[in-house]
């Protein structure tokens, strides 16, 4: 798997998945509501990004000033991310449950800058 291919598939997805985020605001506040108090949003908040980030980081470990760097940062962070979530489960659940009415649209905001970025980087760089 190349870098282009990569960041043309999970940009897709992350501008996709941020679109009906954002669309559908007051929903996305009760699943996340819902995912804090359940093992599902364990595996969705912790055990996806480790799986998704490791994956990048296998395939693409450009560290050089190239557009691969892209998506080695982004695939670094969901690594980092995922791994805080699933080591320390007690403190992401009180983060989360302290700022439950900002995540949805922050989550569709990240998930949009992300998205556009790698759909820039897999369509328009090659």
């Amino acid at each position: 798997m190349t870098y282009l291919m990569f960041a043309r598939w999970f940009g897709l997805v992350s501008v996709i998945l941020s679109l009906g985020i954002l669309f559908n605001l007051e929903d996305a506040l009760v699943m996340a509501k819902n995912l804090v108090k359940s093992e599902t949003g364990y595996i969705m908040g912790g055990v996806l990004p480790v799986i998704f980030g490791s994956l990048s980081l296998l395939f693409i470990d450009c560290f050089g000033a190239c557009w691969d760097m892209v998506i080695t940062v982004v695939g670094l962070s969901m690594l980092l991310a995922g791994c805080f979530r699933v080591i320390f489960v007690r403190q992401w659940k009180a983060l989360m449950t302290r700022y439950i009415e900002l995540i949805p649209f922050l989550f569709s905001l990240f998930g949009l800058m992300f998205g556009v970025i790698l759909l820039y980087v897999g369509f328009m760089t090659s």
